[in-house]
């Protein structure tokens, strides 16, 4: 069944009142009649079966007739620190980085992002990347999308794995064994550009286990998403389940 988004203001008691664009696509591209039953995720974790009692062109009422939490226990949670990107470039980083079960990503400025005008613009539109994806992969608790943070500012402190993404690594490599005790990851990865020199020094500073992905440069939504699949991988040897 495929599963759509109701925002939780939108549930009071038994009944659920869907508003926005999922009722043109419930109503027009899906046909749902009265009488058909839905799946709903809230965004906190709840999901809800629900049938149809009433459709309009702009709402759709429905009777919840089930609702579970979905519990999700992740031993390595994994937060992104990405360096903003081009366009849509971006985009892809977020719908993978939340099918692969990312908990947090910070979109990061660095020396050479080039964030364009109208972030907070890009950012709204991230957010709905972020629920389209959930609604495709299943996933009831969205990623978290933190604000716009210098790459100085990142509070690294709350993480046992800073892992530092670098195309001129020589020698360090993501193995498995690297996760051993449950805590949170924190992946660093940059820009088209990639880091300066002095930003890699920030880095080093900051205890971050500088890691090569592999014998060749990826482009940066690439490398994201390799070292999020890497670390999910590794959490999953340390006998484990590491979605999210």
């Amino acid at each position: 069944m495929r599963r759509f988004f109701v925002r939780p203001e939108e549930i009071t008691g038994e009944t659920i009142l869907l508003t926005g664009p999922e009722v043109h696509h419930l109503r027009v591209v899906l046909r749902l009649q009265p009488g058909s039953n839905i799946e709903l995720f809230d965004g906190t974790g709840t999901i809800y079966q629900a049938e149809v009692q009433n459709l309009t062109p702009d709402s759709i009422r429905g009777r919840i007739i089930q609702k579970y939490v979905e519990l999700v226990h992740d031993p390595f949670p994994v937060t992104l620190a990405q360096g903003i990107l081009k366009g849509k470039k971006m985009d892809v980083v977020v719908q993978k980085a939340t099918e692969l079960g990312v908990a947090t990503l910070i979109p990061v400025l660095s020396c050479y992002c080039e964030a364009g005008k109208n972030l907070e613009r890009r950012i709204d539109r991230w957010q709905r990347v972020v629920l389209e994806s959930c609604k495709q992969c299943g996933r009831a608790n969205p990623m978290r999308i933190s604000s716009v943070q210098e790459l100085a500012d990142i509070s690294v402190a709350a993480f046992p794995y800073p892992v530092f993404c670098w195309e001129k690594e020589k020698r360090s490599f993501l193995t498995p064994g690297y996760l051993a005790v449950p805590g949170q990851v924190l992946l660093l990865i940059g820009p088209e550009g990639g880091f300066n020199d002095q930003e890699v020094e920030w880095a080093t500073d900051n205890n971050f286990q500088s890691v090569r992905l592999g014998p060749y440069v990826l482009r940066a939504e690439t490398a994201a998403l390799a070292a999020v699949s890497i670390v999910k991988y590794l959490g999953s040897l340390a006998g484990t389940d590491g979605d999210n």
